[in-house]
């Protein structure tokens, strides 16, 4: 079954449209629980009648992470492991029933207002279900895009990758990292932009 970030206050409501694209005020609207994600599930009626696999989807709260040792072993949970240093990579991961099926690795930089995503994995059996959209959606909750300039390392170099980034609507520069000198200085760069100088 599909997942969704819950959207605008991170409650379960239900959203505008379904996932193909149905006004859901015309279309008409379910709420459930699905037991298997432990989470609040949606229904698009129309898309129920036509027989649509996506017809009904979860909604998962982007903002309630876990730090990893109290994550939750039930349903489809976010578990940070959270960075040793300033400005060094953390991670996300998306668990199902307390296995990792996904994370997003990103660093973030409070006193220089940067954060990068430095990758997003899946499992490959689980894609195109919604999991990627969702690990993206709980780093930009940890690091608000209101105070945070964002962007992502460079790309992988495949169609897989274009499709997902052009999908999902991220708010920062995708394929052109900005990272803050406390970022280069982990990474080893000496360069002179890693001095005293604050981006």
């Amino acid at each position: 079954m599909p997942v969704r970030p819950a959207s605008g206050d991170g409650s379960a409501r239900v959203p505008g449209r379904c996932l193909r694209g149905h006004h859901l005020s015309v279309s008409g609207a379910g709420n459930g629980w699905s037991h298997f994600y432990d989470l609040p599930d949606v229904t698009c009626r129309v898309c129920a009648a036509l027989g649509d696999p996506a017809a009904t989807w979860c909604l998962i709260d982007p903002a309630r992470q876990f730090v990893s040792p109290s994550a939750p072993e039930r349903g489809l949970v976010l578990a940070v492991i959270p960075p040793v240093e300033r400005g060094e990579p953390g991670r996300i991961e998306l668990r199902l029933n307390g296995q990792a099926v996904g994370e997003v690795r990103l660093a973030a930089c409070g006193p220089c207002r940067r954060a990068v995503i430095t990758g997003v994995g899946v499992e490959v059996a689980l894609r195109r279900l919604g999991y990627g959209r969702v690990l993206v959606a709980a780093a930009l909750a940890r690091a608000p895009q209101a105070r945070y300039r964002w962007s992502t390392a460079v790309l992988p170099d495949t169609v897989e990758a274009c499709a997902f980034w052009s999908a999902i609507g991220f708010p920062g520069t995708v394929g052109k990292p900005h990272f803050c000198s406390d970022m280069r200085l982990l990474q080893g760069d000496s360069g002179p932009e890693t001095g005293i100088r604050r981006d």
